[in-house]
């Protein structure tokens, strides 16, 4: 989750959902040559990408009810509670 939340801030998306899109979309090749080596795994490779784009969209869809606007105070505050629980984690 560290990884994923790191790349959103690097992104400057506000969601996490379209960080999920953003690898995907940079994925595509690797998914391919993937899917076609286990040409058995194609279809339940389309139904993860299915569910996964369902849940983006569900997440898409209650985050647009909470009114967020990007502020870099927050993204502050954000890194330094990072900080700290990966201190605590030690």
């Amino acid at each position: 989750a560290r990884n994923l939340f790191g790349l959103q801030d690097m992104l400057g998306f506000d969601k996490a959902s379209k960080t999920i899109e953003w690898l995907f979309s940079k994925s595509k090749k690797a998914i391919r040559e993937v899917t076609l080596k286990h040409p058995h795994m194609k279809n339940n490779f389309r139904k993860i990408k299915e569910s996964v784009t369902s849940e983006c969209e569900m997440i898409d869809e209650k985050e647009e009810t909470q009114s967020f606007v990007f502020d870099p105070v927050a993204r502050e505050m954000r890194n330094k509670a990072r900080a700290k629980a990966r201190e605590r984690a030690r």
